[in-house]
């Protein structure tokens, strides 16, 4: 029954990591995660980015990581979005390019942007589509979770 749940909808709060996903996205025990889903395609995305550099700027990177997931189909469009990011300073944490869809098919958000957070390999919280202040909410968030 598990599968058909992770097929059907997005990583819920309590959920482990398949192990596959621990590996694409270098997951460690003692470090917690924020996974940032985004695409060329979504302007929440861009808008949200560079509060979440803001963020990391923030952290203690040996404590937390944040990791993009560039969902962009198209390698050369995704590229191309990052780069522009970059440029603006927008952009300044880890991003893995997943052109075959393998990491959000897993996770499976119902909406774009969508950040889950990750802890002891475990989806400890989540946040689903644009919000506002994103950079104030991930800090809260990540107090609650020291």
């Amino acid at each position: 029954m598990k599968f058909l749940t992770t097929l059907l909808f997005s990583y819920q709060k309590g959920d482990t990591l398949s192990q596959n996903i621990q590996g694409k996205l270098t997951i460690k025990q003692d470090k917690i995660y924020i996974v940032d889903f985004f695409a060329s395609w979504c302007p929440s995305c861009e808008k949200e980015m560079p509060y979440i550099s803001k963020v990391n700027n923030l952290i203690n990177k040996e404590k937390i990581e944040i990791i993009g997931v560039c969902v962009d189909e198209d390698i050369n469009m995704g590229q191309k979005f990052q780069e522009e990011l970059k440029q603006n300073n927008a952009l300044n944490f880890k991003v893995i390019d997943d052109t075959k869809g393998e990491i959000i098919k897993e996770f499976n958000p119902v909406d774009m942007p969508a950040l889950f957070f990750i802890k002891e390999n475990k989806v400890v919280d989540s946040i689903i589509g644009a919000k506002d202040n994103i950079d104030k909410v991930i800090l809260e968030i990540l107090k609650g979770l020291k």
